[in-house]
């Protein structure tokens, strides 16, 4: 490829980056509460200003990493000699391949197109180039702890004060690369979580009164996760307000598939054994943020010749992958978000209900014990 030919492609990638950020900046007074969580990242960045700092941001999927570093991404740029938003490192890397997306990566930072041989190490005179630059660089959804070695070589290569950013569902990213700081992400309160969906699904004519209690029941289905308001928002603005409590039973029981996509990538990280021992997980917990004592779980989850710390080395990887959560006194609660997309894991593996593995709705278990009783 042409150096000519570079150069426009990666004024190309640029230009896309660059409209995709100024229409999230658009539509920055329908983000509830991004002001405080864009000053206490800012505070994390501006520690240690003349060292190379990696900073996480951690939690579930849906629950605003992406957006979080975007804006900080806007505001802080300019102060940057190298600036670089890989959006949705996970899906690049697996569609165009490391080598490819590292040449992308080291063509936008230093704005022109670079060839790149070798998959390990990168060429005497980028290494020369970037320590010269004080880079800020955001890689979203990284989810394989090996690929920001492999993306962008040792930090230490770029510039004094260069700032690394790095969304993740998964801390195990973050501690394999010797984060210096994580910002974990936590659920909206349901008075935020209220206003999300307000400035989401009302105009200003709209009268919001008269949905007052069919928000409150939105927001109560979400749990305080902004991508669910956001595409419950979108869903029901089609919908008269009769049509919104069917839309609201339906969603009970098969999760919105935007949500149930985006959510279902943590429980794909999982082997074999893992995912079994989330789905018990999902059917243990009762909805509503019922919370299990870990040394009770331990007891019911092991199999026959394990130990109980077997099991436990698997609540912690779930942990990690923001799949549950822990309370001090070791007490696991998990989403209604992940519950509901459990049981539709389990549902899309048989229609048939009689060959499910889990039994989770009464009517289905009525019905399973009323044929089992025929049979005999």
């Amino acid at each position: 490829m042409s150096s000519r030919t570079d150069a426009e492609l990666v004024k190309k990638i640029t230009n896309v980056v660059q409209m995709r950020l100024h229409k999230t900046h658009v539509n920055l007074k329908r983000l509830v509460g991004i002001g405080k969580k864009i000053a206490d990242v800012e505070l994390l960045i501006r520690k240690e200003p003349e060292d190379i700092r990696l900073i996480g941001l951690w939690g579930m999927g849906g629950i605003g990493k992406t957006i979080l570093a975007e804006q900080v991404f806007i505001k802080l740029r300019s102060g940057y000699g190298g600036c670089l938003f890989l959006a949705n490192e996970r899906e690049q890397s697996r569609k165009h391949g490391m080598l490819s997306l590292k040449e992308k990566v080291f063509s936008e930072l230093l704005g022109n197109g670079v060839k790149i041989d070798t998959p390990n190490s990168l060429p005497d005179d980028i290494v020369r180039r970037i320590g010269r630059m004080k880079v800020l660089i955001v890689l979203d959804d990284v989810n394989d702890s090996n690929h920001l070695e492999k993306l962008l070589g040792p930090l230490g290569n770029f510039g004094s004060g260069s700032r690394i950013i790095v969304t993740t569902r998964d801390m195990q990213v973050l501690k394999a690369n010797k984060a210096d700081e994580v910002y974990p992400l936590r659920e909206f309160s349901l008075n935020q979580a209220l206003e999300l969906f307000n400035l989401n699904f009302f105009n200003q004519c709209d009268d919001q009164r008269e949905y007052d209690n069919l928000s409150k029941r939105v927001v109560n289905y979400a749990k305080g996760i902004p991508l669910v308001l956001n595409e419950l928002a979108y869903l029901l603005r089609a919908r008269n307000k009769e049509e919104w409590g069917s839309e609201l039973d339906k969603l009970e029981k098969i999760p919105l598939p935007e949500v149930y996509d985006r959510m279902k990538l943590s429980y794909d990280d999982l082997d074999p054994k893992e995912q079994q021992i989330f789905l018990d997980l999902a059917f243990f917990f009762g909805r509503s943020h019922t919370e299990i004592k870990v040394d009770y779980l331990k007891s019911l989850l092991k199999k026959d010749g394990e130990s109980g710390d077997s099991v436990f080395i698997v609540l912690e990887r779930m942990k990690d992958k923001a799949l549950i959560t822990s309370s001090k006194d070791n007490f696991i609660s998990m989403h209604d978000s992940l519950q509901v997309m459990a049981q539709e894991i389990v549902r899309r593996k048989s229609s048939n209900t009689g060959s499910h593995s889990r039994l989770w709705d009464l009517d289905d278990i009525h019905g399973e014990m009323k044929n089992d009783k025929v049979k005999a």
